[in-house]
């Protein structure tokens, strides 16, 4: 009898069906989300709501992260990584067609975190919130609406200008991030059309806060578009104000990192409430009183890094990745920190060399971008500008060392009590030792050119000092740890109120109240700190700044011809002139009828028609002004055909 064939059971359609959509799940998956990641923006875009789109790329970028153990240490990990790559990847947007346009940024780095997301497995996880997530933030916030208090409360552009003409350097960085917008990328890769728009001087400074501000300002407006000069200026002051949040909010979260299992609730409000205090305090108030975004930022991203090197995140690719991230930015945003960070970084690369080993492949990928480009701003600037001949120049400086000497002596003795018997406090002395020397040798260099210590030696105080807060969290050390002796702590309540106390003493000892405390500064007459003469309006320029207002409304922009603000006040005109071409985008080509001459009349008038070879308008503050201009114009008569005069009212 024939055998039959044997044959496979046959499978039912439905079921061959289910397998085949299984199958093809994966890659259907990948498409629906690519195409969420460009559609998204672009659908963000054109409703104008692209503000959003940073929001969802960092809470992506958290979300990815597995490191730290509560919601802000992500957050905060996610903002370091963010800035670093952002630094990085502002080289390409500025060369791509598109510049800094919402829809492709934004594509680009969903397109990115979604690839990590396949290439991991990972899905985006985030902690829950809790108490201890809001103390940071809470006190960053309030300590920056307190700062920019003067901002907030002022009366229109003439309000902020009084008291955003306290420090030159706002007009600078305002006329970068502005640049940096019409470019569409770093002014160095297209100078020339960066020249009319910045100074020369700024074209090749390190511009990691400038692309970032710019950027977002982008995001924000749903627009490539510039807008108005009040209004760039009105969200400049708010980026500014924006970095310093950074920073306070930076080295709180810092110091608790470090002081990790030392603390409970109330030791981190003590700690946080402390250091926020002294950040107050001290000469970093005078980051917003002078405007120094740059260094802001830089000092923030040092202070991150600093932790993580003395308590490294549990994952080696993910150290290696914050740590070059953090690297470049910092090299971006402040060039002059790069020595301690690299110091640090090679440091914890020795240390960790054996784990290191194990990630060869990812050890090369991060060293092929961070060592071209975290130094690249130095090079840059040793080769285009006067960097180091700038090193030896500035105002001189008188630094509080009692003040100094008091921090040391308080982290010392929390290290001393017992911190160097642990890896991490150790590893923090050796942070504060780099920091130390890098002050004292700028202070020797100082001493072999025969000068006093000058305005970058206060730099290396600044980096000095942001180390020493981060280590106030070695106090803690000595107390019991808080799962210890339960039955003699006193309660919560009694915990919370102990904290509080010691917040106030930090108030005090920093002289919020009254302008006294360890870090005061002569200001006139009297000794008082940063904040308090900023709060009280010492160094506010009022007359300046209704110049500026009177001229930036009574004389519209003339093509090919450079307005020059003349006023019988010393240094008001050079003031005025400097920020309203700044205001207009002229800040560039105007420049020689700002920079390098004199700040009185009739001198300056007269060396500023010897300087602009073009088309001048002198705008008169005053009488005076007036007849100066007059009198050059009776003296040069030649000079009738290309310069005029205005009269402001």
């Amino acid at each position: 009898m024939p055998s039959e064939p044997i044959t496979a059971p046959a499978t039912p359609r439905r079921q061959v069906r289910s397998t085949a959509s299984r199958r093809a799940t994966p890659v259907g998956r990948a498409l629906v989300l690519l195409a969420a990641a460009w559609l998204g923006p672009l659908l963000a875009y054109a409703l104008g709501l692209a503000g959003l789109l940073p929001l969802v790329v960092l809470g992506l970028t958290a979300g990815l992260l597995r490191a730290g153990r509560t919601l802000l240490d992500r957050l905060v990990l996610a903002v370091a990584l963010l800035v670093g790559a952002l630094c990085a990847a502002a080289l390409v947007f500025s060369i791509w067609p598109w510049g800094l346009h919402p829809v492709p940024v934004a594509g680009t780095a969903l397109t990115v975190l979604l690839g990590i997301a396949a290439r991991t497995g990972r899905r985006p996880r985030l902690p829950r919130v809790t108490v201890a997530d809001l103390v940071p933030v809470g006190a960053a916030v309030a300590a920056t609406v307190a700062l920019g208090w003067p901002y907030l409360r002022a009366d229109g552009v003439t309000g902020r200008l009084t008291y955003a003409m306290a420090g030159e350097d706002n007009s600078r960085h305002l006329a970068t991030v502005e640049g940096i917008r019409a470019v569409g990328g770093y002014l160095f890769t297209d100078p020339d059309a960066a020249a009319r728009i910045a100074p020369e001087g700024m074209v090749w400074y390190p511009q990691g806060f400038h692309v970032t501000a710019a950027l977002l300002d982008t995001f924000l407006r749903s627009s490539t578009a510039t807008g108005g000069p009040v209004d760039a200026f009105d969200h400049y002051l708010g980026w500014t104000l924006g970095a310093y949040a950074l920073l306070l909010l930076a080295v709180a979260w810092a110091a608790g990192w470090i002081a990790g299992r030392q603390l409970d609730l109330a030791r981190s409000l003590a700690l946080t409430g402390a250091v926020t205090a002294l950040c107050l305090g001290s000469e970093l108030a005078r980051f917003v009183v002078y405007g120094y975004p740059g260094e802001t930022l830089g000092l923030a991203l040092t202070a991150i890094l600093v932790a993580l090197v003395c308590r490294p995140v549990a994952r080696t690719g993910t150290q290696l990745c914050l740590l070059g991230a953090l690297c470049v930015g910092v090299g971006f945003a402040y060039l002059m920190f790069l020595p301690v960070v690299g110091v640090l970084v090679l440091a914890w690369l020795v240390r960790h060399r054996r784990s290191v080993r194990r990630r060869p492949v990812l050890l090369v990928a991060v060293a092929l971008v961070t060592v071209p480009l975290a130094p690249l701003p130095s090079v840059a600037g040793l080769l285009f500008t006067r960097q180091v001949e700038n090193v030896a120049t500035g105002g001189g400086v008188a630094p509080r060392y009692d003040a100094f000497l008091a921090l040391c002596a308080l982290v010392g003795a929390g290290l001393l009590a017992g911190g160097l018997r642990l890896p991490v406090w150790r590893r923090y002395a050796g942070a504060l030792a780099a920091a130390l020397v890098f002050a004292v040798g700028f202070h020797a260099y100082f001493r072999v050119l025969g000068t006093d210590p000058r305005y970058y030696y206060g730099k290396a105080l600044h980096l000095l000092l942001v180390v020493l807060l981060v280590g106030l969290g070695a106090l803690a050390l000595l107390l019991p740890p808080p799962w210890r002796a339960a039955g003699t702590r006193p309660g919560a309540t009694g915990r919370i109120l102990v904290a509080v106390a010691v917040v106030a003493a930090a108030v005090g000892v920093a002289g919020l109240p009254r302008g006294g405390g360890i870090f005061a500064q002569p200001f006139g007459a009297r000794s008082t700190t940063w904040s308090a003469a900023w709060w009280s309006g010492t160094p506010a320029r009022p007359r300046p700044a209704e110049v500026t207002a009177r001229a930036l409304a009574q004389a519209p922009v003339r093509p090919d011809t450079v307005d020059v603000v003349v006023s019988g006040h010393r240094r008001e005109g050079y003031l005025s002139t400097l920020f309203l071409s700044t205001l207009r985008r002229t800040a560039g080509a105007s420049a020689p009828a700002v920079y390098h001459l004199p700040l009185a009349e009739p001198a300056r008038s007269a060396a500023v028609v010897a300087a602009v070879p073009g088309r001048i308008r002198f705008l008169a503050a005053d009488d005076d002004a007036v007849g100066v201009v007059e009198r050059l114009l009776a003296e040069q008569p030649e000079l009738r055909d290309r310069v005029s005069l205005q009269r402001l009212r």
